[in-house]
């Protein structure tokens, strides 16, 4: 089971780096200020002494910036939260079916199963399966159809196709026009990447489809 998190640019660390450094932290923060205003104190001219109102003025900010100071430490641990309960749920993907738009792939031995999707009726609805070259090989007739999902299966064996890279593409005819539909590939989730930077969860998948955002994905099984 691969479970990875990413991390993000070098740029974002050293931001990271000097937001979290000693000096920046709410009580280091308190300890300057105080320092600061006993020093105000000390060497204030005694004939013309600071207005009390100037304190309470400096005192109030303070809290608004240590209050500040506050919510970024607890959005931060948020974020690590969030991370981490992020990458526990996404080992439990591992190993199961994604379907993801797809109209590329490797072809072994495995019937590969897919899903065209129709926005309309149609009279004629095929798949031609072409090799590494463009020229198709193979062509699925799957007949008319509804609007929606349509199932389909590439059995490699039956189909007298032997193991290697292959591309699809659909096709619908409804009267005198013939359109391209959509094509779903379903492919193993085989290893998932937590991106850090942008929070986002990327899925490795078989059957040649490579890594794709979890977004992508339409239907587990």
């Amino acid at each position: 089971m691969n479970v990875n998190s990413t991390t993000s640019s070098s740029g974002n660390d050293n931001t990271n780096d000097v937001m979290n450094s000693p000096g920046n932290d709410a009580a280091s923060i308190k300890n300057e200020f105080m320092t600061l205003m006993i020093a105000q104190i000390q060497n204030q001219d005694p004939t013309n002494p600071i207005d009390s109102t100037e304190y309470v003025t400096q005192l109030a900010q303070f809290s608004q910036v240590e209050s500040l100071e506050q919510m970024r430490l607890n959005q931060s641990t948020q974020m690590v939260m969030m991370e981490n309960l992020g990458i526990v749920q996404s080992a439990q993907l591992i190993g199961k079916d994604a379907m993801v738009p797809a109209s590329e792939l490797t072809l072994d031995t495995e019937t590969v199963h897919g899903k065209v999707y129709t926005g309309n009726a149609v009279e004629e609805l095929s798949i031609d399966i072409k090799n590494k070259s463009g020229e198709v090989v193979s062509t699925l007739k799957l007949g008319p159809q509804e609007v929606g999902d349509i199932e389909f299966s590439i059995d490699p064996e039956a189909l007298g196709l032997p193991p290697g890279e292959y591309s699809i593409e659909a096709q619908a005819t409804s009267g005198e026009e013939t359109l391209t539909a959509d094509t779903f590939i379903q492919a193993p989730i085989e290893k998932i990447h937590f991106v850090s930077a942008s929070g986002m969860m990327m899925a490795e998948l078989g059957y040649g489809l490579g890594t794709v955002s979890v977004l992508d994905i339409s239907e587990v099984s």
